[in-house]
């Protein structure tokens, strides 16, 4: 599933071209996704200007001239296609939305989703706080309220391993299993640990990998582990860096000891037990 570093990469490249741009014609090939598209989303957004696309946890949400949110999901294996010429479509086109931008340019935005478990939808932006995808979000870790204060307050009387703690979107918005490893692999805290064992410079090292691991990601366009293309059609490329993630039975580059998987809640979690306490 496309982590917050891969929805940020494809909210960034689509900052280039919606803001400011004209609907000129929405195709629905497909609307059973996860949820069903509304019938309503054709009919509310031709003709309507959007503005500068954001992201909240793994959801890009990009406002319009009538006060409406476009809210886009990419679920499991959705991906963006940017396309600035003609295009036959590929199998799993599922929505295109053609758009012109202020300097009278042509693009078509197009959702691809093999799975069908992302969603599109339309509502108003004063519905924003109560819709049902992003009303129980937590804090953002790129934000300044990522705080130890807050993390401390999240973990009061809680025995869940911090790996699970981690990849809970109503505590922390936007983190899944890969980058969860890579961010518990650098602060150098084992996954299975209980969250209600942790310290205050536990948590600082926490807070201080999650940013460090995010940023860097998002700088080098997301990871390509299984199938997440950016917007341009290339693969984000963080997977050549990732340090434990896909890595078992090699060696840790930092102690040198091998790398072990075992399964947390069905996921696969990588991690060096050496360095990892």
């Amino acid at each position: 599933m496309p982590e917050l570093p891969e929805v940020e990469t494809v909210c960034l490249a689509l900052s280039k071209i919606t803001n400011n741009s004209r609907v000129r014609n929405i195709e629905l090939f497909r609307k059973d996704l996860r949820w069903n598209i509304k019938e309503n989303l054709e009919k509310d957004l031709i003709q309507k200007i959007l503005k500068k696309p954001f992201r909240r946890g793994k959801y890009i949400l990009v406002p319009t001239s009538n006060e409406q949110i476009l809210l886009i999901h990419l679920g499991m294996s959705g991906t963006i296609k940017i396309i600035s010429k003609k295009y036959n479509l590929s199998k799993h086109d599922h929505v295109k939305i053609d758009i012109e931008t202020k300097d009278n340019k042509n693009f078509s935005v197009i959702y691809n989703d093999p799975r069908r478990f992302g969603y599109i939808d339309l509502f108003d932006i004063s519905k924003i706080e109560n819709h049902f995808l992003l009303k129980k979000l937590g804090v953002e870790p790129l934000n300044n309220d990522f705080t130890v204060h807050y993390l401390q307050k999240k973990i009061y009387k809680k025995s869940k391993c911090v790996k699970n703690f981690l990849m809970d979107q109503c505590i922390i918005a936007g983190i899944g299993n890969i980058y969860a490893c890579e961010i518990l692999h650098r602060a150098k805290i084992n996954p299975l640990r209980s969250v209600n064992s942790l310290n205050k410079e536990h948590l600082k090292s926490i807070i201080k990998a999650t940013k460090f691991i995010l940023k860097k990601s998002i700088n080098v366009g997301g990871t390509s582990i299984r199938n997440h293309l950016q917007p341009d059609g290339n693969l984000g490329y963080f997977v050549q860096k990732l340090q434990v993630y896909g890595k078992n039975k090699q060696n840790c580059n930092r102690c040198k000891n091998l790398i072990s998987v075992i399964n947390i809640s069905k996921r696969s979690t990588y991690f060096c037990s050496y360095c990892q306490i």
